[in-house]
């Protein structure tokens, strides 16, 4: 709906800037302008000013800058015409209206809204009834305090008396139904309350309202979790759970995190470490995306450590890819495997989730990780569809600019990636050596087990040693898929060291590899200490081992058995 020019600046004068941010912010009269601690960051001497016969605010710390409309919309979470008509009833005006309403959609919706908020307050009250009390140790035994419980307004659904409570106050069965709340059976035709013998989550917009809920069943009952369905408040490619209490978190500067469920934001939320939202039990939808970037302009996507997980990331990555702008893009994280982020925080505290936080990968080493997993590297044939495919996903980059720098940046990856098979070639008589596929004997195979562990203790001796290290072939699969996981993960990022790899590894089914390399049988076979080795003396180790792989050698024992 367009509104004349005239009215927004009308509107600007009628209501002056110092009396909305001041329902926010302490603030001082100093001459001509006000002064006062900033609404978007955190911060203990006053940097933020307005001056209301300018209609403008300005921090001079973190660089926040707009009128009250954009200050609405900011700090509520509004759209522009949500902001314009706040601002018109503080001013007692009237929007000018391009097209009329229909009368009874609005009623619908106002009334809708009405009955959710007095579903959630009975939800709520639910927790400290009688029957509500195994919901209530079910969120204690969660970790959660009364604090997140009231910031989060989890209740508990009893198996009926909702529809009577809401008929009490004066709400009609049809008002109800619009609502969600209760449903016709398709049986006999009863109405019967939706949700029962469940613990609540509302959902909110971002003005904090109440448009829908999730739900966890306590006992057998299926789904497991259920939503509200689409109604006159609530379209689910549309809302993210827990906007309202993750832009509180973004004002002190935490990360944010998308993570996969319900319980799962709130555990980040309380951690204090960073916040969270997530969406409402799909892939994330354009409209999700571009919430996210109201929010923060490179979100991290969370996601468990297993094949579904992995999944969830290559789908992710094909919904970011074209939305692209210059400035809004997104991480990627994976936990560790049979993880969620809950899990996590219980097990390693918030320096876990940090940890997971700092090792998330960028969208380009992302989308060629996962790529280059789908290929054996060392065909020719297979780095040409690899190619091939990297490039095909970037052409779908919807921004010329951002398609233009992804794609510099893939060909440039590619050319390194010849440039290091030419080097090869010339230092083998003018062709890439083909791997000779065997089963290695004893001493063989620990000698590559000792190459694997040496390059997860010291990964910076990776990039030099490359099309080496890609040639040479245990015949052990496992060993195999380590090796390459590992080398995948430096190549991409150079930069990471010991612990970060092992973190890149862990949702990649190599655990049991790592396992075998730090048993007490390696360990007795080798005759040092991987981790305890300088940089320099690894790299001789490498190289030895390198040379001898194909060979025998003296380095290992071959008397104990080896487990095939």
């Amino acid at each position: 709906m367009a509104v004349p020019p005239e009215f927004i600046e009308d509107l600007r004068q009628r209501v002056p800037l110092s009396d909305i941010v001041g329902k926010r912010v302490k603030l001082t009269r100093k001459g001509r302008r006000f002064s006062g601690l900033c609404p978007f960051h955190s911060e203990k001497t006053p940097s933020f000013s307005v001056v209301d016969d300018q209609g403008f605010y300005h921090c001079f710390g973190c660089g926040a800058h707009g009128d009250a409309i954009s200050f609405l919309r900011e700090t509520d979470g509004l759209e522009f015409m949500e902001a314009v008509e706040r601002l018109a009833g503080m001013a007692g005006m009237t929007v000018p209206q391009s097209a009329p309403e229909d009368p009874q959609r609005t009623r619908q919706r106002k009334a809708a809204l009405d009955i959710l908020e007095e579903t959630a307050k009975y939800f709520q009250a639910g927790l400290q009834r009688q029957d509500g009390s195994h919901a209530a140790r079910y969120l204690q035994g969660r970790g959660l305090g009364a604090e997140v419980l009231a910031t989060y307004r989890l209740g508990y659904a009893p198996r009926g008396g909702l529809r009577a409570a809401l008929s009490a106050r004066g709400f009609s069965d049809d008002d109800m139904l619009a609502a969600g709340v209760i449903r016709r059976s398709d049986r006999d035709g009863e109405l019967f309350d939706y949700f029962r013998d469940r613990v609540m989550f509302p959902i909110e917009d971002r003005q904090g309202r109440v448009i829908a809920f999730g739900a966890r069943a306590l006992g057998d009952a299926q789904p497991k979790y259920l939503n509200s369905g689409e109604g006159p408040t609530f379209s689910k490619k549309n809302v993210l759970y827990g906007w309202v209490q993750a832009r509180e978190g973004l004002r002190r500067k935490l990360p944010l995190l998308v993570a996969e469920g319900y319980m799962d934001v709130i555990a980040i939320q309380q951690s204090g470490v960073a916040t969270a939202v997530a969406p409402l039990g799909t892939a994330l939808t354009e409209e999700q995306i571009a919430h996210l970037w109201k929010l923060h302009d490179e979100p991290v996507l969370c996601f468990d450590g297993d094949a579904a997980g992995q999944r969830a990331q290559r789908r992710a990555l094909e919904r970011l890819l074209p939305l692209l702008q210059p400035g809004k893009s997104a991480r990627l994280a994976m936990l560790p495997a049979g993880q969620d982020p809950d899990d996590l925080l219980r097990s390693e505290g918030g320096d876990g989730l940090l940890k997971v936080i700092s090792t998330a990968s960028s969208l380009i080493d992302s989308l060629w990780t996962s790529l280059a997993a789908e290929h054996d590297l060392r065909q020719p044939e297979q780095r040409a569809e690899f190619w091939q495919s990297v490039r095909g996903q970037v052409r779908q980059i919807g921004h010329n600019q951002v398609r233009s720098a992804f794609a510099d940046e893939v060909e440039a990856r590619i050319a390194a990636m010849r440039a290091a098979g030419r080097g090869l070639s010339r230092g083998s008589g003018g062709a890439i050596p083909r791997p000779r596929v065997r089963r290695p004997n004893a001493g063989a195979i620990h000698r590559h087990r000792a190459i694997c562990a040496l390059i997860l203790a010291h990964p910076a001796l990776v990039p030099d040693r490359y099309e080496s290290l890609l040639q040479i072939d245990s015949a052990d699969a496992a060993l195999e898929a380590l090796k390459k996981a590992a080398i995948d993960a430096v190549i991409r990022d150079p930069d990471l060291d010991a612990a970060a790899l092992r973190h890149h590894l862990q949702g990649l089914k190599v655990t049991e590899s790592i396992d075998v390399l730090e048993g007490d049988e390696m360990k007795a076979r080798m005759p040092f200490d991987p981790g305890t080795l300088s940089g320099e003396d690894a790299g001789r180790q490498l190289d030895e081992l390198l040379r001898l792989v194909g060979g025998a050698s003296g380095l290992f024992s071959t008397t104990a058995t080896v487990p095939r």
